[in-house]
């Protein structure tokens, strides 16, 4: 048995499924075949089981049955009521079978089933679209399934798949004129390889893989063959900004004049400026460098209205031009805006620190002026007295030399003598100045 059915019948039985299920989704390649397991549950061993398509329930297609149709084009159903599994095959896909399929069970009432969603791909890939100078080469990469490594590849051309005309194959010829094709295996890849490119080699190819029975796999790819010019595709820049555009040329357009012009076509295109008249023109200006083979064209100040398309042209004659265009997109520069609102949260936030300090500065000092006010007792005044004068040295830390309250106190103290015991010295100090006096005279 696959080994897939075997995982699902696993799950199956583990979660005791009480309907129907299935995978959520399966990825084929187109020309391939898929076969999807359904397991149910017991109870539904002898019901019809069907297979259908659409993304609503309730009104899907019905493609094939365990009663009949059990084969309907390239799709298939077989029910294994042993193992409580149907299984549906799908042939022959095409990128078309991509879409939600149903695994039902009909019963009495609302059917039961579960969901499942098809994608085929394309059994070969490559890019979507190649850009080439005219005289120019390129190298388009086709790659392959694993399945697909042994069979024959080839490129060929039309806008139609299934009318395209073979250019060159992988067995013969390996070569025709300016195309060749080789093969890798290896790295299911093949490349084909197209020279000295024209303008009317523009168009629609296939690379395709010939598969058993006479039917092929393939996937397009747009050839773009543009006449010894190219340049951007899209530039974008803010407002007020500037922008250098490069616009290279084939050599043989070293000689001939270059131009600058707006609109979607260049036939009818609005010149802006050109090598041969002044080579600034607004905001708008052009150098040409013929060594490098490319002109340059600088646009400052731009606004919005400066968006649209342009083209890098060089007239080849009064009455013909080559070029290729470019899109310009001219943003309302996001970038600067948001520049400035980080200035103006900067500038508020350091406002707010700025309060902040002063606010703490103002408070640490006012502390220390309370502090400073609560400590300042002006001072201590120690009066002693020696008993071999009449009367004692008195040291002021509290009273200005010269001070007028220092003279009255003198004064007073000499008509005086001691009542203080001769032995003992007697200190008196916390005493404001404005009190001295009275302290003294209450001394005395």
């Amino acid at each position: 048995m696959d080994p897939l059915m075997l995982l699902f019948l696993l799950i199956a039985g583990l979660t005791g499924a009480d309907s129907v299920s299935s995978v959520r989704s399966v990825t084929a390649q187109r020309g391939g075949s898929v076969t999807i397991p359904c397991p149910y549950d017991g109870r539904y061993e002898s019901h019809v089981k069907y297979w259908c398509r659409g993304s609503v329930w309730g009104s899907c297609t019905t493609i094939v049955r365990t009663d009949f149709p059990q084969k309907k084009g390239e799709v298939s159903i077989r029910d294994d009521p042993d193992q409580r599994v149907f299984t549906v095959t799908m042939d022959n896909l095409e990128t078309g079978g991509s879409d939600i399929y149903w695994c039902c069970v009909e019963v009495t009432g609302t059917d039961v089933g579960d969901q499942v969603y098809l994608s085929v791909t394309e059994a070969v890939s490559t890019m979507s679209t190649v850009f080439v100078q005219s005289g120019g080469s390129v190298t388009i990469p086709c790659f392959y399934s694993n399945m697909y490594q042994h069979q024959e590849k080839y490129w060929c051309n039309g806008s139609d798949w299934s009318s395209c005309t073979p250019i060159v194959r992988t067995n013969s010829p390996k070569k025709s004129a300016e195309v060749s094709i080789r093969d890798d295996p290896g790295q299911r890849l093949f490349t084909v390889i197209m020279n000295n490119l024209k303008i009317v080699d523009s168009g629609y190819y296939w690379c395709g893989v010939e598969i058993i029975g006479g039917s092929a796999v393939g996937t397009r790819v747009s050839l773009s063959v543009t006449e010894g010019v190219f340049t951007l595709n899209t530039v974008t820049v803010e407002r007020g900004g500037s922008v250098t555009i490069p616009c290279f040329y084939d050599n043989k357009y070293r000689q001939y004049v270059k131009y600058w012009c707006k609109g979607s076509d260049l036939s009818s295109c609005t010149p802006i400026i050109r090598t041969d008249s002044p080579k600034m023109k607004d905001e708008v200006s052009i150098t040409n460098d013929p060594a490098k083979q490319v002109f340059n064209v600088t646009m400052n100040n731009l606004t919005a209205v400066d968006s649209g398309y342009y083209w890098c042209g060089v007239e080849t004659n009064r009455s013909s031009a080559v070029g290729t265009r470019v899109y310009l997109s001219v943003t309302e520069g996001w970038i600067i805006e948001k520049q400035s609102l980080f200035l103006y949260v900067g500038l508020g936030l350091s406002v707010l620190l700025l309060i902040i300090i002063i606010i703490i500065t103002w408070k640490v000092c006012d502390k220390h002026k309370k502090k400073r006010a609560m400590n300042q007792n002006p001072g201590s005044t120690e009066l002693t007295l020696n008993p071999e004068h009449e009367f004692a040295v008195i040291d002021r830390t509290g009273i200005i030399k010269g001070d007028p309250l220092e003279q009255q106190v003198s004064s007073r103290c000499s008509s005086h003598h001691s009542v203080v015991s001769s032995s003992k010295s007697v200190v008196y100090s916390s005493f404001t100045l404005k009190h001295i006096e009275v302290s003294l005279d209450n001394l005395l």
